[in-house]
């Protein structure tokens, strides 16, 4: 499945920033985060695995030069570890020219949960 390239705001305060990309695999949604200091020291990636089943809800919202899809999961804590998350739920912004990849990555989330 085609990744889907993502930036995520408010990082350690807004010291930070965060970029990225989601996909699934097998039966969890994958988010492999890059952050970087200032905007300028990078760390390395890391990846970030979310079941399925823990996902409570995907919402979407279109913009005019960005959508904005905010993912909260059952469990609190199985989301908390990404930066930019909190409280459980995490707010992705995906650029206008990436929403082809985005809605068939919905598309597949929804998929998956109608067979729950």
């Amino acid at each position: 499945m085609q990744s889907v390239p993502f930036e995520i705001k408010e990082v350690h305060g807004g010291f930070s920033e965060a970029r990225g990309a989601a996909y699934v695999e097998g039966d969890a949604l994958v988010l492999e985060v890059q952050t970087s200091l200032l905007g300028l020291f990078p760390r390395p990636p890391r990846a970030y695995r979310v079941e399925l089943v823990d996902l409570e809800e995907v919402r979407h919202k279109r913009g005019l030069r960005r959508d904005r899809v905010t993912i909260r999961t059952r469990p609190l804590d199985r989301i908390t570890g990404v930066p930019g998350a909190g409280q459980g739920e995490l707010c992705l912004f995906v650029k206008r020219s990436h929403r082809a990849a985005l809605d068939t990555l919905l598309d597949r989330l929804d998929l998956w949960r109608t067979t729950e």
